[in-house]
């Protein structure tokens, strides 16, 4: 690429169109998180079916279901909701180096599986 004749390169940029939030939950395997205001505060959430993105709709305690992870597997949680989401695996395992980690409203946020915790 050059603008008026000269060369044009992009350092420290990402590419939005190929790995933002939105493309992700649109593109990949995504399991959609709800609750009313009579269900459990907290809910399991399973990976099985290769799910790779979670998003949160509403303020819920997400208890991760550490054996449906797949190891060095990267997930991306996304809350787009109004209110907190906090998550928890089930294995006593840290989530973002805590044991509780709280994704805010409009946060997104990826982490990988080591077999025992997500970071």
């Amino acid at each position: 690429m050059s603008i008026a004749g000269k060369s044009v390169i992009f350092t420290d940029a990402i590419t939005l169109r190929n790995n933002s939030p939105t493309v992700r939950l649109n593109n990949q395997p995504t399991l959609i998180v709800s609750r009313s205001s009579s269900d459990p505060q907290t809910k399991p959430i399973s990976f099985a079916g290769n799910i790779q993105c979670v998003n949160f709709i509403n303020p819920v305690a997400a208890l991760l279901l550490s054996a449906t992870l797949i190891q060095t597997a990267s997930y991306l949680f996304v809350n787009t909701g109004l209110g907190k989401a906090t998550l928890t695996l089930d294995n006593g395992g840290t989530v973002g180096g805590l044991p509780t980690f709280i994704l805010a409203s409009g946060q997104a946020i990826e982490f990988q599986f080591d077999g025992q915790n997500l970071s």
